[in-house]
């Protein structure tokens, strides 16, 4: 959450001639309403089911994907992200430099009235799990979003 992914990946899609797929944007355009608002009516599987299936869509194309950062947390997607053939970025953001991108943001459902605490805990979380699926990741703390895309070019080739 709050790493830039979406920033970062149409930048990269801009520079790769790629098409730009946010998964969160397609899912609230399907759905007519806001994530916040999926969350608070249907719950967060519900939400995680709807990310999958996009997901999966999209299995066959080469395109730059932006996806919820809570899409790791499934089982079902960690293991749909390491059967299909990808290239797979963690754009890594300490708890730190989240809170200070979201301060004031209350459309993020598992930010909202979360403690510090709460979110190194979510983070910690979700790592392992970033990792084990990951092809690489950056630390994007300290670096612009252009500087960002710069490192994965780097990095793919």
């Amino acid at each position: 959450m709050a790493s830039g992914k979406t920033t970062v990946g149409e930048l990269l899609a801009k520079k790769t001639g790629l098409p730009f797929v946010d998964i969160d944007r397609a899912i609230e355009n399907e759905q007519q309403k806001s994530i916040s608002a999926i969350f608070s009516e249907s719950g967060e599987a519900y939400f995680r089911e709807l990310e999958q299936k996009k997901l999966s869509e999209f299995k066959t194309n080469a395109a730059v994907i932006s996806t919820g950062g809570g899409i790791i947390t499934t089982e079902a997607t960690r293991t749909f992200l390491q059967q299909h053939p990808a290239t797979i970025i963690y754009l890594k953001t300490s708890p730190v430099i989240f809170l200070a991108r979201l301060k004031g943001d209350e459309t993020r459902p598992l930010a909202k009235n979360q403690t510090p605490e709460e979110i190194e805990k979510l983070f910690q979380s979700r790592e392992a799990h970033y990792e084990a699926v990951a092809s690489f990741s950056i630390e994007t703390d300290s670096l612009s979003p252009l500087e960002i895309v710069s490192e994965i070019q780097t990095q793919l080739s």
